[in-house]
């Protein structure tokens, strides 16, 4: 009937709804909706020289209406399963991004820094520290290191499953806040300063199984690593495909953020990671992925961002509750 408030209606009114929307949204869809919108303009400011300009834009639109579809379900339906999709939907976001953000690096920074990373490692310990490693390798190290390595991709899943089987919401929020925010900036320093690793300027990668020969799967993930920086098996020129992620070393700065948020939230494989994430950042060097230099950068990024990113989050809260006040002010019930 004319004049029947909204509400009265059979249902919430556009005020009610538009302010379940905004309190809904998060930082990490912030965060996942700002990278994804740094490579749309990157698309499109470097279109003529980037053969998949298109693609990514469109990949980049998709998933971020799906996040916003994401946000508007959660919001107004009590469906565990969107629930579980919003907090978990941003570890494919993380791998999408990484295959992204080296669509662009050669192209918007095409020069390799290895040469300052070399100089710098021999000025602190006077020489080549993978070489200096060499000495003590064995097969049975370099399984166990490899697979350490290869880890860095399950353990953060581990601590945020962990997180929601216990219902601690708020703290897979905290979690999943900072790892995304910590994985988003290593992902934009790597424009900084490229450069493709020791085991392409200090050593010979075609000769690498051969002169770190493992056991059992080491092949198997190396080859899988490989395929995931960018070198399909059987590549004829590894060196001019390699995506450029060394600096800083993203194993060890998300490494070392699990292990200080699995301490701080008391995870019951807090001395796991602990153990198997301190061998991991060995292996970054054993393995020939990373100089020292490298290492070293990654853990303060990790120490300074994962400090930053709750500030950032409360200015971002703070303006979703002044939109918040503008939904009121422009949706009055009528």
């Amino acid at each position: 009937m004319p004049g029947t408030p909204c509400k009265e209606r059979g249902g919430p009114s556009m005020k009610t709804v538009a302010e379940r929307i905004t309190a809904n949204i998060s930082s990490v869809d912030v965060y996942s909706m700002v990278i994804m919108l740094i490579f749309c303009l990157m698309s499109v400011v470097f279109y003529p020289f980037i053969p998949n300009a298109a693609n990514v834009v469109v990949l980049d639109v998709f998933m971020a209406s799906a996040i916003g579809a994401m946000v508007v379900l959660h919001a107004l339906t009590d469906v565990k399963l969107f629930a579980m999709f919003r907090r978990f939907y941003v570890i494919p976001i993380i791998y999408l991004m990484y295959d992204q953000v080296h669509v662009f690096v050669q192209t918007v920074h095409p020069i390799d820094y290895d040469d300052w990373f070399i100089i710098a490692d021999r000025a602190i310990f006077g020489t080549d520290p993978t070489v200096w490693l060499a000495r003590f390798s064995s097969p049975l190290i370099t399984e166990y290191l490899q697979i350490c390595y290869f880890l860095f991709y399950v353990m953060p899943i581990m601590q945020a499953v962990e997180l929601w089987r216990k219902g601690d919401i708020e703290r897979l929020d905290v979690f999943t806040r900072g790892m995304a925010f910590c994985y988003f900036i290593s992902y934009l320093a790597y424009f900084a300063l490229p450069a493709i690793g020791p085991r392409f300027t200090l050593h010979d990668f075609a000769a690498l199984d051969a002169d770190l020969p493992g056991l059992l799967v080491t092949p198997v993930l190396r080859d899988l690593i490989n395929i995931g920086g960018g070198i399909a098996i059987g590549t004829p020129d590894p060196v001019a495909v390699v995506n450029r992620d060394c600096m800083p070393s993203g194993h060890t700065m998300m490494t070392l953020v699990n292990i200080l948020f699995g301490f701080r939230f008391r995870s019951r494989f807090r001395w796991f990671f602990f153990v198997i994430g301190g061998s991991l950042i060995i292996s970054t060097v054993y393995l020939r992925y990373h100089y020292v230099v490298d290492v070293l950068v990654g853990a303060l990024m990790a120490v300074i961002f994962l400090s930053l990113e709750p500030w950032v989050n409360t200015w971002i809260e703070s303006h979703m509750r002044s939109v918040t006040a503008l939904w009121k002010t422009l949706l009055g019930e009528h």
